[in-house]
């Protein structure tokens, strides 16, 4: 199935560039790592024939490990990270893979009855087609209050899914595919 669209979002990055990197943990020049818990992300952007989507191109969004974003309009009272954008742009390759690093986004109050779950924007713009979605993590327990995520046609689809890890790696590595109906 195709990959369910997600909204926008109120904090799609302004008067920033994104990194044109694979590693959201450390900005261009910086010495400095981000703060929060390191994730890899990994996946395949393929159609719905199952072939791969080469070149896509693939944006990144997303709130700091204490759930702000870098964005003038959010008026979230917790620190922003001076370390941490959260905004990249990568592309898949001739197999439809793509991977980054970041920290776990934290979550954050949309509106004083409810906490977002934590999550990471995606705008893929493929060969015919764009989609813009959101991925979130396996097993938050926001997930199932979380009103974007349950408002989807098949929630599933849009939590990733956890790659056991071969060794004692700090790093949490997850996996998300996405399916765009054409590529």
């Amino acid at each position: 199935m195709r990959t369910p669209d997600q909204i926008l979002g109120p904090y799609f990055p302004m008067q920033i560039k994104p990194m044109a990197s694979e590693d959201l943990t450390k900005l261009d020049g910086g010495s400095e790592a981000a703060q929060g818990e390191t994730v890899q992300i990994s996946g395949h952007i393929r159609n719905l024939e199952g072939k791969p989507v080469d070149g896509a191109k693939v944006l990144i969004w997303q709130a700091n490990c204490f759930g702000r974003y870098s964005h003038p309009n959010d008026l979230n009272q917790a620190p922003l990270d001076p370390n941490f954008h959260g905004f990249a742009e990568i592309a898949s390759d001739s197999s439809g893979a793509y991977r980054f690093r970041t920290v776990k986004p934290g979550a954050y109050p949309a509106i004083a009855d409810w906490m977002r779950a934590p999550h990471v924007h995606f705008e893929v713009n493929g060969l015919f087609e764009r989609l813009i979605t959101q991925m979130y993590f396996p097993n938050d327990p926001l997930n199932t209050s979380d009103r974007f995520l349950m408002s989807a046609h098949q929630p599933d689809l849009l939590i990733a899914q956890n790659i056991p890890s071969e060794n004692s790696s700090s790093c949490h590595k997850l996996r998300f595919d996405i399916v765009l109906a054409r590529g």
